[in-house]
């Protein structure tokens, strides 16, 4: 039971991480990066090209060639993504895995994994969201794949699949005052 309860600690641990990650404006998080590694910035950089596999290269190179700059500014995504924790239960081809959705967006999700997965590879996935009673059963593509996890974009939505998960992904926090 302690090992669950760690593995849950740092599951919680790494969603608010992300969570964070996700709400702080890039120029903060470069500042951040730049001071805890101070000089070793650039050499940590290039560090981390030089460990990933060939294809982890291709899609960088894929990805940084792709972006478009306006006023010296990269393009960020149009839609909003929230941070979560939400099991789910996905299939890539015939293997089967058990993980945890740690962003959501209308557009995709974030699953956490240690495993590769290549991008344009299908997947199939199966979650309930908080605010939906009903499993989603949705598939989506692989678009980009890193040590921690895969990006999937949601392929076929219905409307009203679109509108639930739009409807959670946007939808604020509750916050709540305590009164003693």
């Amino acid at each position: 039971m302690e090992d669950f309860d760690q593995q849950l600690h740092k599951y919680s641990s790494t969603a608010r991480l992300f969570g964070l990650a996700c709400n702080t404006p890039q120029e903060q998080l470069i500042k951040m990066v730049k001071q805890l590694l101070g000089e070793r910035f650039t050499k940590n950089l290039f560090k981390m090209i030089l460990e990933m596999n060939d294809d982890q290269q291709r899609q960088l190179l894929q990805r940084l060639e792709g972006m478009k700059l306006e006023d010296g500014q990269i393009d960020r995504r149009g839609h909003s993504r929230k941070p979560c924790l939400i099991g789910v239960s996905y299939s890539v081809g015939s293997r089967q895995f058990k993980s945890f959705i740690l962003d959501i967006s209308a557009f995709g999700v974030f699953i956490e994994t240690r495993d590769f997965l290549a991008v344009g590879k299908e997947v199939s996935m199966n979650f309930t969201l908080p605010n939906n009673k009903a499993p989603f059963q949705l598939s989506g593509e692989i678009v980009w794949s890193g040590t921690h996890g895969i990006g999937v974009r949601f392929k076929y939505l219905t409307q009203y699949q679109l509108e639930m998960i739009r409807s959670f992904s946007e939808k604020l926090e509750d916050v709540y005052e305590i009164v003693s």
